[in-house]
Order: C-alpha cells, then sequence, then structure tokens
C-alpha cells in the first residue's frame, strides 16, 4: 500500500521524466491526456491479484517508474556487456518503459480494473479488483499502441515492437518474435528483451515487496518463551498426530496437568 504522499510523488515524478525524456511535438499531445486522466492514472493499480505486482491504489505508476528504473540500470549492463546500442535511442527506451502498460487503464470511456464487490474473490484468491467487461476486451499490449495512436501520439517501430511483446514468452503469439528460426527473422535490436526484462524484474521486486509484508520474518524468539513452553508446543503437535491412540495422548497429557 502507498500513502497519499507517495502517491502524489510518484504521480509528479512521471509527469517529470516525461517532459525531461521526450520532444515538445510529444509532450504537447502526451501531457494534456495525462492531465485530463490523472484522477484514474494516479489512483489505479498495476494488476487484479495481490500476489501479482502493485495491486494497490497507485500501483500503476508506481509499477511503471520501477521498470523505468531497471530499464536504465539493464541498458548499463547490455552496454558493458558489448551489447549494440546503436540500434535504438535512449528516448525509445524511456518511451517503451514509460507507456508500455498504458493499456491497463483501459478505454478512455471506461476504466480496465474495477474494485472487486466480490468479497469470496478477494479473500480466497486475492482479486482485489476485477476487469471491466463493458469495454472490449483486448491485451495491454496492443490497447496502449490503441490509445496512443487514438491520442495521435506517434511511435517508432522500436518502440511499437518493443511495447506490442513486452510480455515475451508469456504470451505466446509472441514466439515469432522471441523463437525464430532464421536469422532473416530474428529481432534486429535487443531493446524488447530488455524491456521484457525490465518488465519481469519490477514486477517479481513487487511480489517479493507484497510477500514479504504479507509475511514477515521473524528472527528473534519471544521475549517470554521457556523450555516449558517449547514443550508444550511440540506436545500439542504430537497430541494432534490422528495415528496415536487414545491412551498415548492421555500420558502426553497427564505431565502438563496440575
Amino acid at each position: 500500500m502507498l500513502s497519499a504522499e507517495q502517491i502524489q510523488s510518484n504521480w509528479d515524478r512521471y509527469i517529470n521524466e516525461i517532459t525531461n525524456s521526450f520532444s515538445k511535438e510529444r509532450t504537447d499531445i502526451l501531457l494534456p491526456f495525462l492531465d485530463k486522466y490523472k484522477e484514474r492514472m494516479m489512483m489505479m493499480p498495476a494488476s487484479s491479484k495481490n500476489w501479482h505486482h502493485s495491486a494497490f491504489a497507485g500501483g500503476y505508476t508506481d509499477h511503471v517508474l520501477r521498470v523505468f528504473d531497471c530499464a536504465n540500470k539493464l541498458y548499463e549492463t547490455w552496454k558493458s556487456m558489448g551489447g549494440d546500442i546503436s540500434t535504438y535511442t535512449v528516448e525509445e527506451m524511456h518511451f517503451a518503459a514509460l507507456f508500455h502498460d498504458l493499456g491497463k487503464m483501459g478505454q478512455q470511456e471506461g476504466e480496465y480494473y474495477q474494485p472487486n464487490d466480490s468479497q469470496w474473490h478477494v479473500d480466497k484468491l486475492g482479486m482485489i479488483y476485477k476487469f471491466n467487461t463493458d469495454i472490449p476486451a483486448m491485451k495491454v499490449p496492443e490497447r496502449s499502441l490503441f490509445i496512443l495512436q487514438e491520442i495521435g501520439c506517434k511511435v517508432t517501430q522500436n518502440e511499437f515492437i518493443t511495447i506490442k511483446i513486452h510480455d515475451g514468452l508469456y504470451d505466446e503469439s509472441n514466439k515469432f518474435y522471441f523463437m525464430s528460426g532464421q536469422k532473416e527473422t530474428r529481432l534486429r535490436t535487443h531493446l524488447p528483451l530488455l524491456m521484457h526484462q525490465a518488465d519481469h524484474m519490477a514486477a517479481q521486486i513487487e511480489f517479493e515487496l507484497w510477500n514479504n509484508s504479507a509475511n514477515p520474518k521473524s528472527t528473534s524468539k519471544p521475549s517470554n518463551a521457556t523450555k516449558g513452553d517449547k514443550m508444550l508446543r511440540a506436545a500439542k503437535k504430537v497430541t494432534n498426530n490422528p495415528n496415536l491412540s487414545k491412551a498415548t495422548i492421555g500420558v502426553i497429557d497427564s505431565f502438563f496437568k496440575d
């Protein structure tokens, strides 16, 4: 969960990264659009399930910024290991990182995620949000590209391919790009691979943050723990064993009676 201050801070940084990363031609289109849907986009999650990643208010911006940061780190790794960074620009990498999940906002006239009104799904499956079935079904990467063309924001070929296939082989339709059987159809740039790695990395980190928060690790013993407490807990485990006879359980119980 994020505080109101964290949500606002993330949004301010998100807008600042966009302002400083792209040309005026692009920001003149993107900034008014983002301002129009500011309230929705500031508060929307990055996924529907609490164990997936960032399924909380403000989770979308938090996730996108983490992908942005991971992409910048991975860019330096690819560069230092001899990757050919001349096949794309840093602006293209930043654009793909900041808008790869834009489709999670839904349509302009209908949001994608809605609070789940089924308590059973929330409690049993961790589905904090449900999908809005009143808008057309569309994959998130494709909806991201649809929205960008809808508002008149041009994308380069590198950006188009990277956004479209950033889910990697989690989407079987991406096999053409990731499992080419001949050199002519191999990806001409590693940018889609970098972005998939950045997205996967961010999502895994977000899962670990959630998991550690939901299941805090205790490394210290209770201050009032005694050897007797340990024996009693061990005995309780034993007495719950269905394979023991009532007589044996009775003998064990007798040790702890006053």
